[in-house]
């Protein structure tokens, strides 16, 4: 299986991402070192690595918004499940 980080594309979008940012998280108020480029919209969800889809995040607010994506899906599974029981 391929690593999709590791396409040129990405990389190269990432290193204009974080240097344009200055190394400065996009999340308000964020004083920590962006150093990872977060996608908008997820590879998993149909999204790429255009540099419209990139932000520069630190590495705590891009697992935290990939893991508000993956618990936002568990809980329409979750609830798609339920609605076969009734």
């Amino acid at each position: 299986m391929n690593n999709p980080y590791a396409s040129r594309l990405y990389q190269r979008n990432r290193r204009l991402v974080l240097a344009e940012a200055g190394g400065v998280c996009y999340v308000p108020g964020c004083r920590r070192l962006a150093t990872t480029a977060d996608h908008i919209q997820p590879l998993a969800h149909g999204g790429g690595h255009g540099l419209d889809n990139l932000r520069p995040a630190c590495p705590r607010h891009n697992s935290e918004g990939g893991a508000a994506i993956a618990n936002a899906h568990r809980e329409v599974k979750k609830l798609g499940h339920r609605s076969r029981r009734w």
